[in-house]
């Protein structure tokens, strides 16, 4: 029976307990995608504890990046950064992977020939007209990851963790929604990880086998039209039949439609509210981790009580929390030491994700962030 405190290793990769610190994405990346000192210091502060931090999503291309401020990895003098950020997250005891993504229709408009990139054409911004890609560019993006993904190894990260939910571009493909293609990269859901599986695939043969590669992906996507739970767990086992050593298991909770200029927009959250009760998103994962036999992580206002209960019940492997730490550093911490009475809540005000528009992440809990003198 396993506990939070008990080791995990993947592929090689020890991590010293089971608690995780999610891609939270700050907006604290310098303009050309840099490292800066504020996005240092907010993963020193929240590695302390954890046995695990995935670094937030950095693009594989500057025209892929999902807010302005997003960390890139498209260019070799990006390296040097990413180090500081892998090495002073390693020194603290916590195994450290860097998310890779392009944001796709979803991208921040900065310009550029992939800004807009997708599958069928979906419209996802007002500010970003989408374009459906030809398989030559596809076969460019997935190259893209594979050289994104042989930096991070450089820079001294101890695996790689693909961006594949939150209806971003590896997302577009996979979600029925989104892509509407009637080639080799459309149709039923293996059809529509033809994507996915081929930038696994490139990463492999550029990291070898004995580097971990992780992928995050929606296993549901509560929206009409959306990837069902049939759809994502047999997307989850072609994952893993292509050699991915654990799954990130996020979701779409809820979609909503804008209208402006006579075309409707779809506004997707990966975040549960309020009105959603604590775990909601366990039995999912539960259910990926029966269909594929991989490790497996989870995300969803789990705490301290949930967080305890699905590691110990086998329902997942590994526990993320974010907002949380957002809120409080010391979260993981104060669970793992027994001292949950201590722990500074989040509010689930979705403050964080507001502030996004606007600058560095704020939250109305914490206004010690490194860039608190940003607030919304």
């Amino acid at each position: 029976m396993s506990t939070l405190h008990d080791q995990l290793t993947i592929n090689g990769m020890q991590l010293r307990n089971r608690v995780v610190l999610p891609p939270l994405t700050t907006n604290c990346g310098s303009p050309d995608g840099q490292v800066t000192d504020g996005v240092v210091q907010f993963y020193e502060e929240r590695a302390e504890d954890v046995g695990l931090v995935i670094v937030e999503a950095a693009s594989v291309q500057a025209d892929g990046r999902i807010v302005p401020g997003s960390l890139g990895l498209w260019e070799d003098g990006q390296v040097a950064g990413m180090t500081r950020l892998a090495d002073t997250i390693k020194k603290s005891g916590a195994a450290a992977v860097l998310q890779i993504n392009h944001a796709g229709a979803r991208c921040f408009p900065s310009g550029g020939e992939m800004q807009g990139a997708s599958p069928s054409g979906f419209l996802l911004r007002a500010d970003v007209a989408p374009f459906s890609m030809s398989l030559k560019q596809i076969d460019a993006m997935v190259s893209d990851f594979a050289v994104a993904a042989a930096r991070a190894a450089k820079a001294g990260f101890d695996g790689v963790e693909i961006h594949g939910a939150h209806i971003y571009l590896i997302s577009q493909f996979l979600s029925p929604l989104t892509n509407q293609r009637d080639d080799r990269y459309g149709g039923d859901a293996r059809g529509r990880a033809t994507m996915a599986l081929e930038v696994v695939k490139a990463v492999r043969e550029r990291l070898g086998m004995n580097y971990p590669i992780l992928f995050r992906l929606n296993v549901v996507e509560h929206v009409e039209g959306g990837q069902t739970l049939t759809d994502g767990l047999e997307v989850s086992r072609a994952l893993a039949e292509a050699g991915v050593d654990a799954l990130d298991v996020s979701l779409v909770t809820q979609g909503s439609w804008h209208e402006q200029d006579g075309k409707k927009i779809l506004i997707p959250a990966s975040a549960f509210s309020k009105e959603h009760p604590p775990g909601a998103n366990i039995p999912f994962v539960a259910a990926v981790k029966e269909a594929t036999g991989l490790p497996v992580i989870g995300v969803g206002k789990l705490g301290n009580t949930m967080a305890r209960k699905s590691v110990k019940g086998s329902l997942m492997d590994l526990v993320a929390m974010g907002r949380q730490m957002i809120a409080d550093p010391e979260s993981a911490g104060k669970i793992l030491a027994g001292k949950e009475r201590e722990i500074i809540p989040c509010k689930e005000c979705m403050a964080c994700f507001a502030s996004l528009r606007k600058g560095p992440v704020f939250c109305k809990v914490n206004r010690n962030l490194p860039w608190a003198s940003n607030e919304v």
